[in-house]
């Protein structure tokens, strides 16, 4: 027998808890621990190969019926955490039901793993939160056998068996529980729009459209609702059109809680029941209030289903704090207390992944932008992607003819606002190929050509450091390098040093030590010479420079530049490390060249990390400060999508994957394991392909790959 109990008996399962320590929990083995149930419509029998219980789905009446095993819970009364393990299998993905006192209060579909997966018959666990347990509760375990039909047998098709091994309980509260991942097999996403006041609504129903088309996200089963308000006032824009447009037939695949609330509330109780039924998770994209939400919740209740139920399995994503307010108090309060309510940050807002004060919740895009040539290239005839041109078109005109003008908003000055589609990406898990609204059109919506090398006028300077504890820069130096070679601008850089940490001992958190800071400036200063060589010649670079070697020259290389500095030939000066080179420079150059000069940062941790110069002092020699935006979001990438560089025929591709490698497998910090990341070399990106006029702010690894590649 595997039973392992609280203290107070005899035997214990460690297992490590959210705080950290061991402590005990209950495990129920399926074949020592429970009883077959002799009422059941359908018999378990003991797997003993898979240490299993399963059904004999060879039985053809045994293919449509719950099997179910039983024991009495013997534990202290209280609320659990319960993981059940199952075995997934490839011929089909069972439900599985957890029953207190003959009453479901949880459910569980297997994943989707396919034929020939090395993971048939491979454990795999599955958490229910906060269930109430009574000492002496009757508990039960039951699955159903299920096909997916891609596996021919005997004439028909392979069942898989409902086997599972064991349920795992600890007390609510100590396991440090992952978040819940859509699963587009067997779960729905409701999408609910207020659309009032605001005109994002009519972007985000675009948007969403768009999405849907892409080959990766046309399983997603989704329903949406129009006009889920709360108690704001003010003008309603209709959208029925759109929404038509992007999800297909009303009261189908949409309803319209504006013109029958009560009957869209049905209509969601009724997909959301047979939806839990069979084992799936409802997720809820508010893009709005929640007083709907509530009303559905309540429904649900009174049709039977347990709130346990509930609680596991409806999670409700917001994004913003103003939709909180307006919600009925009563009623958020109401849908946090019975659904896994998930507050993530707002999509209206540039909060960058270095900054935690005040956000709401997990990172998230920023799904607004002030630009008009988003409309302009989604609406485009060169547009092939016609599904999206049709929605964003007939979006583009309700918002115009709805004399939508609130001075807050980028939308009627041309600008585009789907921020609530955030909640989406969240859901979804879209990650950094929808990373920013021009990563979004390209992926989702426009196949028109949205960057351009496009440089301003004048040099460029790139100062970096690479001798503090990241080593990011030994990767992205060389991308630098290559980025100007292949967009024809190696003749406007002017400079190049490295190591401009000149006190590498005053860093605050991560720490570099002394042997391996001299090993960071000897690989930089091989790096730098070798990049020239293989994506040269730069004709106006004198030489590069060693800012802990040589200090002196470094800056008085840099003064030269800066002094050359004219209105129709002005500097831009890199900041890809600290500032204190930059500062020195000014320091010692002609005071009226620095209108003529502009600075260009992604980062505080830059900016803020001077030594002898804070970023105020840089900015109050009178340059030009040009703030793009962490470009980690973008370009601190997993390793794969570099895969292609390291066997290239291209001598410099080739390096470019070995000094991202080789600051992968650096070890000074922890962060920068299995991440390949050239985020400095997105400011690079930004000004060759306009800078202030357009440049892209946002760009992808896609993105830097396709201008190496000259895609």
């Amino acid at each position: 027998m595997k039973k392992l109990l609280l203290p107070m008996l005899i035997a214990a399962a460690p297992y490590c808890w959210a705080d950290g320590h061991q402590h005990n929990s209950i495990v129920l083995d399926a074949i020592d621990d429970f009883s077959v149930s002799d009422s059941a419509n359908v018999p378990y029998y003991k797997d003993a190969g898979n240490d299993s219980l399963a059904i004999d789905a060879r039985i053809s009446d045994y293919r449509t019926l719950f099997a179910q095993a039983t024991t009495k819970f013997t534990g202290e009364t209280g609320q659990y955490d319960i993981t059940i393990t199952v075995l997934t299998e490839e011929d089909g993905e069972p439900i599985y039901r957890l029953l207190v006192n003959e009453k479901i209060v949880a459910t569980y579909r297997s994943s989707y793993i396919g034929e020939d997966s090395p993971q048939d018959l491979k454990p795999e666990k599955h958490t229910w939160a906060n269930i109430s347990l009574n000492q002496g509760d009757k508990l039960s375990i039951e699955s159903i056998a299920d096909t997916n039909g891609e596996i021919p047998e005997h004439g028909g098709t392979a069942w898989a068996r409902g086997r599972w091994q064991q349920l795992e309980m600890t007390q609510a509260g100590k396991l440090s529980l992952e978040r819940p991942h859509f699963n587009h097999d067997s779960d729905l996403l409701i999408a609910q729009f207020d659309l009032l006041p605001d005109a994002d609504d009519v972007h985000a129903i675009a948007a969403l459209g768009s999405m849907l088309q892409h080959d990766d996200l046309k399983k997603v089963n989704l329903i949406s609702v129009a006009g889920t308000t709360g108690t704001q006032t003010g003008s309603y824009l209709n959208a029925n059109a759109l929404f038509n447009m992007a999800f297909g037939q009303e009261n189908l695949n949409w309803t319209d809680a504006r013109a029958d609330w009560q009957k869209s509330v049905l209509m969601i109780r009724d997909r959301v029941k047979a939806r839990l039924a069979n084992g799936g998770k409802v997720w809820v994209q508010e893009a709005g209030q929640s007083d709907f939400t509530r009303d559905w919740i309540d429904a649900l209740l009174t049709a039977g289903i347990n709130p346990s139920v509930i609680k596991n399995n409806v999670i409700v994503v917001q994004h913003s704090n103003w939709n909180e307010k307006k919600t009925t108090p009563e009623d958020l309060a109401y849908v946090k207390k019975m659904t896994d309510y998930r507050a993530i940050n707002d999509g209206n807002k540039a909060l960058k992944k270095f900054v935690r004060k005040n956000r709401r919740g997990e990172f998230t895009p920023k799904y607004v932008d002030e630009n008009p040539k988003w409309i302009k290239h989604a609406v485009s005839a060169k547009n092939s992607n016609q599904k999206a041109r049709q929605l964003w078109t007939e979006a583009d005109k309700i918002v115009k003819d709805s004399g939508f003008s609130a001075d807050y908003s980028v939308m009627p000055e041309g600008g585009v606002d789907f921020s609530d589609i955030v909640e989406a990406w969240w859901i979804l898990e879209l990650g950094q190929p929808a990373i920013s609204v021009h990563a979004f059109w390209e992926r989702y919506v426009t196949d028109v050509e949205l960057d351009s090398i496009n440089p301003p006028k004048g040099r460029l300077a790139v100062v970096i450091d690479g001798n503090s504890p990241d080593p990011d820069d030994i990767g992205a130096t060389p991308v630098m390098l290559g980025l100007l070679q292949k967009a024809d601008l190696n003749d406007r850089l002017v400079h190049l040093s490295h190591s401009c940490d000149l006190d590498p001992t005053k860093n605050k958190g991560y720490q570099i030590g002394k042997a391996d800071e001299l090993r960071r400036q000897k690989i930089l200063h091989q790096l730098s010479g070798k990049g020239i060589e293989l994506f040269g010649p730069f004709n106006h670079l004198a030489d590069y420079y060693n800012c802990r070697v040589d200090q002196a020259g470094a800056t008085a290389d840099l003064v030269k530049a800066i002094n050359a500095s004219t209105k129709t030939d002005p500097l831009w000066i890199i900041e890809a490390g600290e500032p204190d080179l930059i500062g020195y420079a000014l320091e010692n150059s002609n005071p009226k060249a620095h209108k003529n000069v502009h600075v260009v940062s992604h980062h505080p941790a830059n900016d803020d990390s001077g030594d002898y110069f804070t970023w105020q002092k840089i900015l109050d020699f009178g340059v030009t400060e040009h703030q793009i935006g962490d470009q980690n979001l973008g370009l601190q990438t997993p390793m794969a999508p570099w895969d292609w560089a390291k066997d290239h025929q291209d001598p410099g591709m080739r390096f470019i994957w070995e000094m991202l490698a080789y600051a992968e497998q650096d070890g000074v910090v922890p962060f920068q394991t299995n991440k390949f990341d050239c985020s400095d070399a997105g400011m690079i990106y930004w000004w060759i392909t306009g800078a202030n006029k357009g440049g892209n702010k946002d760009s992808t690894a896609d993105d830097i790959i396709d201008m190496l590649l000259q895609r």
